[in-house]
């Protein structure tokens, strides 16, 4: 590796976290998120799958079909949830609400706090380099 600039060493940084992101979201969307959809919505989980074998995830179009599957896993896991109002014993007028989730909702919701980990990872190597870019063309004029 050529070091091509000062920040390029950050870039890299920031890549390899994207790669490491990768590996995890990789056995997330094998081993939970395929396996707990139904076959119908399936699709964009195993295009994901296919893009992480092939490492081809740093972009801005990966970055958005990941953020359609969260979507999807959103929907599925409010599927699995239930809200209810938990009184606190110390005060008449207090409490707080509290989320219940069924063992597929909770699946689910962990397989989607990975892919975030992902997304925000790939986000960050894509905005750094978007910015050297900018930087260049600015320091060019």
């Amino acid at each position: 590796m050529k070091d091509h600039n000062p920040n390029y060493s950050l870039l890299v940084d920031l890549i390899a976290d994207a790669i490491r992101c990768a590996r995890i979201a990789k056995e997330v969307v094998f081993n939970v998120v395929v396996p707990q959809l139904p076959p119908q919505r399936r699709g964009i989980a195993e295009g994901i799958q296919k893009r992480l074998e092939g490492d081809q995830y740093i972009s801005e179009t990966f970055v958005r079909e990941l953020t359609s599957l969260m979507d999807l896993l959103r929907r599925e896991i409010a599927t699995g949830s239930d809200q209810c109002w938990m009184s606190d014993e110390h005060d008449v007028n207090g409490g707080h609400h509290v989320t219940h989730l069924d063992d597929r909702a909770f699946a689910l919701s962990n397989a989607a706090a990975h892919l975030a980990d992902l997304r925000n990872a790939i986000h960050d190597a894509l905005d750094f380099a978007k910015a050297g870019r900018l930087a260049d063309e600015l320091v060019d004029c």
